[in-house]
């Protein structure tokens, strides 16, 4: 039985993602920046919910707080040959972390861990552990391990203030964690429990801690105005025209032209930009004169485009099709196909609430964050392999 049984993990979300685009990367000659949705190692963390609350309990919007745990080895501790040592009873009762006051034990770490991995190779198969991320060849699996420790650090220190908040859970929400724990409990025979060293207090402890710092991020962001108006949202459906000022060499580099080649472009833009006054169907002229033939339409907001694009763009009305535009890269005719999308607008609103939110919490976390230190046995770290059949 897999130790998966309901999940609803907020980095498991954020895993998948990048999971999903390893391979993507292209940009939008019109945007200042890779889209959103190709975000490959972004630094967002969240509250860490390991299980799924019945009844899809509400949990904190996915926050983009820039955290990167930085935590410090044990000045006195164990050595590998110590942990290579020792059964898996005396192995899952260690402390692996300290964040300020809370000791944090192996087995609550690989417990985490273990129900990621499970969700990632159930989506993608156990060959991403090995894919290799970036340069300096950091794999998946690293990075994973890496995540899992920010995220952890990030809820556990979140938790911490719920003293000095004055939050905590009520009676009901007590026994909804217990509610929860039972049930998740009842899908694994005792031997199976034994084997993953899975114990009722270890559950009910992650339960909690995450209904809890679900509590204090509301309480922190109760007050956020969430008032958004359609222009500060709005997102425009644009159909573009785009003459570039490179060639490109088969491997797909921009190759740079001498001066001739930079005026026969000059001339080209402003020649399409005076045909594409006058068509009427703008779209499939520009299918035909476009330097960026994978993409035509783009549903932009601010802060997305070029600064010189953006102005223009947010300018035209229905119908209007812009004058050329030059930019470092080349040329542009912009069409605005529709003023406003109304489901882009919509998403834009709420993440810009979330946003407004994020920078409320941020503020109080950076304080919290400052005054803890965080500590971790890195020959227990060291020890936790995702890419075997358990997390140790």
């Amino acid at each position: 039985m897999k130790i998966v049984t309901c999940i609803c993990l907020r980095v498991c979300c954020r895993v998948q993602n990048m999971a999903r685009n390893l391979a993507a990367g292209a940009t939008s000659p019109l945007c200042r920046c890779k889209r959103r949705a190709v975000s490959l190692l972004c630094a967002a963390v969240g509250f860490l919910p390991l299980f799924g609350f019945a009844g899809c309990q509400k949990l904190p919007p996915d926050i983009e707080i820039k955290v990167e745990a930085t935590p410090t080895p044990y000045p006195t501790g164990m050595t590998k040959d110590e942990v290579e040592g020792m059964d898996q009873k005396e192995r899952f009762s260690q402390v692996l972390l300290r964040i300020g006051d809370l000791e944090i034990g192996y087995d609550e770490v690989v417990l985490y861990m273990q129900s990621t991995k499970e969700e990632v190779e159930t989506l993608y198969g156990k060959e991403i552990w090995d894919y290799v991320l970036d340069e300096e060849g950091t794999t998946y699996a690293q990075m994973l391990k890496k995540e899992l420790l920010t995220q952890i650090t990030y809820t556990k220190i979140v938790c911490a203030q719920a003293g000095s908040l004055g939050i905590s859970l009520t009676e009901d929400e007590r026994m909804n964690v217990d509610e929860y724990t039972d049930n998740y409990m009842a899908n694994f025979s005792s031997d199976e429990l034994a084997y993953y060293g899975i114990s009722r207090e270890l559950v009910w402890g992650i339960y909690a801690d995450n209904l809890l710092a679900t509590k204090i991020y509301e309480s922190l962001t109760l007050n956020v105005n969430t008032d958004v108006s359609d222009e500060e949202a709005r997102h425009p459906v644009l159909w573009y025209i785009f003459i570039a000022k490179y060639a490109l060499a088969e491997d797909g580099a921009h190759v740079a032209l001498d001066e001739e080649g930079l005026q026969n472009v000059r001339e080209r833009a402003e020649r399409v930009s005076q045909e594409a006054q006058e068509v009427t169907d703008f779209y499939g002229y520009a299918r035909e004169n476009t330097d960026d033939t994978d993409e035509i339409e783009i549903i932009i907001g601010r802060g997305e485009m070029y600064e010189e694009l953006e102005k223009i763009a947010f300018g035209l009305r229905q119908g209007e099709t812009s004058g050329l535009i030059e930019t470092e890269d080349g040329y542009f005719i912009l069409h605005c196909a529709n003023y406003m999308d109304e489901d882009a607008t919509d998403m834009a609103k709420t993440r810009i609430i979330l946003e407004r939110q994020e920078h409320a919490f941020s503020d109080n976390y950076a304080v919290w964050e400052a005054k803890t230190d965080v500590w971790v046995d890195m020959a227990l770290w060291d020890a936790i392999d995702m890419t075997g059949e358990k997390c140790e």
